[in-house]
């Protein structure tokens, strides 16, 4: 692999760890969703998926976004429709199961 030439040779270790935690995030859903066949196992898959969503929007927003009180009102209005729409993926996943 190629050294760094750039402003972000000496990475800190908040950026590695976040790194680290995107790449998890990523990875985690698909072994649970092939493991675990009830519907009610498929909560933690979607919060993971979701989580990730979340952390790839704020790297986005870190970046593009410079004043810090409009990131994080949008932030919060973010999670705050990802835990609706987390809420909903979860019911209809257990009512369309409970259908068949």
């Amino acid at each position: 692999m190629k050294e760094r030439n750039g402003g972000l040779k000496n990475e800190s270790s908040k950026t590695k760890r976040i790194g680290l935690f995107q790449r998890i995030t990523a990875a985690f859903p698909l072994p649970l969703i092939i493991i675990y066949k009830k519907v009610s196992s498929t909560f933690l898959p979607n919060l993971f998926l979701f989580w990730h969503i979340n952390e790839g929007i704020e790297e986005i927003m870190a970046d593009h976004v410079h004043q810090e009180m409009t990131r994080n009102l949008i932030l919060v209005y973010l999670r705050l429709f990802f835990l609706i729409v987390i809420k909903d993926v979860f019911l209809s996943l257990v009512s369309f199961m409970n259908k068949l």
